[in-house]
């Protein structure tokens, strides 16, 4: 190893458009979730589908645990979310190696993306409801959007969730992220009293570095200003569904973006949290990102690392280095949850 609804509302009947656009989305998270079943769990792991509502919208989750469980048992547990573009199927091999090593695992797909729910836009004006609170509608399915301040709610949402897991410990909560959710580790450390310990890799703990350097060629905070005018007047679409991130999957709340720098509050961190970065990360500038979170947590007082891997940049995580970054990620959590 190297180092350095759909919940749908009893005051609501939905009549679906834009069904091409569902069934496309659907498709595609249909095959994504189909790769994640077919990876070979440990012999030890059991894995069971529950649904987590958030916001009024059903989020899927996979429940990884160990097979040996009895009535009464209390474990620690870690809560995982995806990265930007990402799904709760590429989350299989990490959450099966935490599950097989003791701990409940609970990853999800964010709201709109993967097996999850769509969130829906109303099209055209709104009927006036009937006696009973209802009407019928036409709406629009609003997929794949990257809205960092709904996603923390999502994950909090799964946080409510796993305390009501009967065998899990709930004094013992975890949170890993990776890409965009790492950067909610710092986010979850910094504001989530339920968490005991995060660990997020290539952190991107500040959204505006991120935006930055995806769009390079432009004055970006222009446009993401120009647009939320434009969205407010009715002009454009109220939720992007177009203009992906130049290399990223996914449609942008841009001026949502560029206000979330969780390492802005990274001072406020008195858990143990672990940050696991790519040397030479190219998506974001690392240094004021996830360097600089456990700069300020240390001055907090809080129990945290920094822990760069060489040789690498943003996806080596995931591929050479993927069992190194994981082993760091179980030995952080047996040390500060078990």
């Amino acid at each position: 190893m190297r180092h350095r609804h759909d919940f749908q509302s009893s005051a609501l009947r939905v009549t679906a458009t834009a069904c091409v656009v569902l069934l496309a989305f659907s498709s595609l998270g249909g095959a994504q979730a189909q790769r994640g079943r077919q990876f070979q769990l440990s012999d030890g792991v059991a894995r069971r589908s529950v649904t987590i509502w958030s916001e009024g919208t059903r989020m899927a989750g996979d429940l990884y645990s160990p097979k040996e469980i009895t009535e009464g048992d209390k474990l620690p547990a870690i809560v995982m979310s995806h990265g930007w573009g990402g799904t709760k199927s590429g989350l299989a091999r990490n959450a099966d190696r935490f599950a097989a090593d003791g701990f409940i695992v609970l990853a999800f797909d964010y709201r709109g993306w993967g097996q999850s729910a769509s969130k829906m836009v109303l099209r055209g004006e709104a009927p006036t409801p009937d006696e009973n609170g209802e009407a019928t509608v036409r709406v629009r399915f609003i997929r794949t959007v990257v809205d960092p301040f709904d996603q923390v709610w999502d994950i909090r949402h799964a946080i409510d969730f796993i305390m009501g897991e009967p065998n899990v410990d709930t004094d013992r909560l975890g949170y890993w992220g990776s890409s965009y959710s790492g950067g909610h580790a710092v986010w979850v450390a910094a504001n989530e009293e339920r968490i005991a310990c995060a660990v997020g890799q290539v952190a991107a703990a500040d959204s505006l570095s991120l935006i930055r350097t995806a769009y390079k060629d432009e004055e970006i905070e222009s446009t993401a200003h120009r647009l939320a005018t434009q969205r407010a007047r009715g002009e454009i679409d109220p939720v992007p569904q177009s203009d992906a991130a130049p290399g990223l999957r996914g449609w942008p709340i841009l001026d949502k973006v560029m206000r979330y720098n969780p390492v802005e509050q990274a001072g406020q961190i008195n858990i143990p949290i672990l940050i696991i970065d790519a040397e030479n990360e190219e998506l974001f500038d690392r240094h004021i990102a996830g360097e600089l979170a456990i700069e300020r947590a240390l001055a907090n007082g809080a129990t945290a690392k920094y822990h760069v891997v060489d040789g690498i940049t943003h996806y080596g995580i995931y591929s050479q280095e993927f069992e190194a970054a994981s082993k760091l990620a179980l030995d952080w959590f047996n040390e500060h949850l078990k």
